[in-house]
């Protein structure tokens, strides 16, 4: 290789410094590879696992620890002489420069966080870090190849079409744009209008923004998901925006201020489902979690299979509690994508006890009456009920809208409740249609 480039050309290895599964090698053995080659190339680049049985230790899950393959970097660049570069999970620009300055790496690597926000080390250049638009680990950049034959990135949707640009290109017309909804597909079209050169007024019916993202705050793996939603507020307000907060759009709100486009983001509404006991006080809707942790006892069963019971039931696990799924279907987060629910599935395996083909008949003091699959009832135990059994969309509202304005786009769960990806997009190219 060094003869076909030539003396100036860096040649760099990326390495596993552990494979991390039996019968791979280990990081001792990691540390003698490098030793052994590192006269050879200019740049030692340490990465973990191998594709075929450690996918998700070279691509670690929103449930690992953030640097979590540092360590073997760290002891590898004490059996070198040259550079040696760290990857995987890191978002932070403090961990990044907590990694340089105590000698762990001499360099560090990033790929999917590149991808949701190609622009991080001009934001860390210019001190703008909580502009950053961090990576959620959810695995769309991967899954959506084998599905739909594309590259996209939840937070980011140039990706995939870099070709046309990486610039919002501004509107030779500009006009006044109505945003109902602070949700993340509010914000995220609310910030691309402004963008644009609109005039932008992003009217929230509560007192805070984020919608549905506020919830995973008190989910420490889902962090990013609720950093998301503050990071898009400060977007907007860069942008200038006005915001207006406990301001619902109703009709008339929508005639008084008169805009020439009018996009719709208001929502969806937790399930709830009429079942006897439903409205106690040991009941904890997962929407409202994160106001009521403290309610929380150590045993709890979650009702609902679907991505957000299944993550719930992981955290709540993680924390000590016991913790019971029930789920009605045969089958658990059937909306979750192809990259992120085997590793789902394996913590859930390893943490929660499943009830499939259960259906809640009643909630009691002792826990959740259930049907089983073979027509009898049962009890599932736990002090704490919480119910997370979907969302329904806001039709009414949106409908209420539909000729408010010369221009009206739908965007986000109001259409139908689904993921930040297809929030993200509505959002952003409704803008763009403006």
């Amino acid at each position: 290789m060094r003869e076909a480039v030539g003396p100036g050309f860096p040649i760099e290895l990326r390495m596993s410094g552990s494979e991390l599964f039996e019968g791979g090698y280990d990081l001792e053995e990691g540390c003698r590879i490098a030793h052994a080659l590192e006269d050879w190339v200019d740049l030692i680049h340490v990465s973990a696992g191998s594709y075929q049985f450690g996918f998700f230790n070279t691509h670690p899950s929103m449930f690992s620890p953030h640097g979590v393959n540092v360590h073997l970097a760290a002891e590898i660049k004490k059996h070198v002489s040259k550079p040696v570069a760290t990857i995987g999970a890191i978002n932070d620009p403090a961990m990044m420069e907590e990694i340089l300055a105590s000698g762990k790496a001499d360099l560090i690597y990033m790929a999917r966080e590149l991808l949701a926000d190609p622009f991080l080390p001009r934001k860390v250049e210019a001190g703008r870090e909580d502009r950053i638009v961090k990576c959620l680990r959810c695995f769309t950049c991967m899954a959506e190849r084998p599905t739909t034959q594309t590259r996209r990135c939840a937070v980011n949707p140039l990706i995939g079409r870099e070709i046309d640009g990486m610039e919002v290109t501004p509107v030779l017309r500009p006009k006044k744009v109505l945003v109902a909804g602070g949700g993340v597909a509010g914000l995220k079209a609310a910030v691309t209008a402004a963008q644009r050169g609109h005039q932008v007024i992003l009217c929230e019916k509560t007192d805070t923004l984020g919608g549905i993202l506020k919830c995973e705050q008190a989910v420490p793996f889902k962090r990013e998901m609720y950093e998301l939603g503050l990071t898009l507020e400060r977007q907007a307000r860069d942008e200038g925006v006005e915001i207006r907060l406990n301001t619902p759009v109703t009709p008339e709100y929508a005639g008084q201020e008169a805009p020439d486009a009018l996009i719709l983001a208001v929502g969806s509404t937790p399930i709830v489902p009429p079942l006897p006991g439903i409205d106690g006080e040991n009941v904890v809707i997962v929407n409202t979690y994160y106001q009521s942790r403290d309610r929380v006892k150590d045993t709890v069963v979650v009702l609902g299979g679907g991505l957000a019971g299944c993550e719930c039931a992981v955290h709540l696990a993680q924390e000590g509690k016991q913790v019971h799924l029930v789920e009605m279907r045969d089958m658990l987060a059937p909306d979750c994508n192809i990259r992120h629910r085997p590793i789902l599935m394996k913590m859930i395996d390893q943490l929660v006890t499943v009830h499939l083909g259960h259906a809640g008949l009643r909630v009691t003091a002792d826990g959740l009456a259930c049907k089983t699959p073979e027509g009898t009832e049962t009890l599932i135990p736990g002090k704490t009920i919480l119910c997370a059994v979907g969302q329904r969309a806001n039709r009414a509202e949106a409908e209420a809208l539909h000729r408010a304005a010369p221009f009206v786009r739908e965007v986000g769960d109001c259409i139908r409740p689904a993921n930040i990806t297809k929030a993200v997009y509505e959002g952003y190219h409704a803008a763009l249609d403006i």
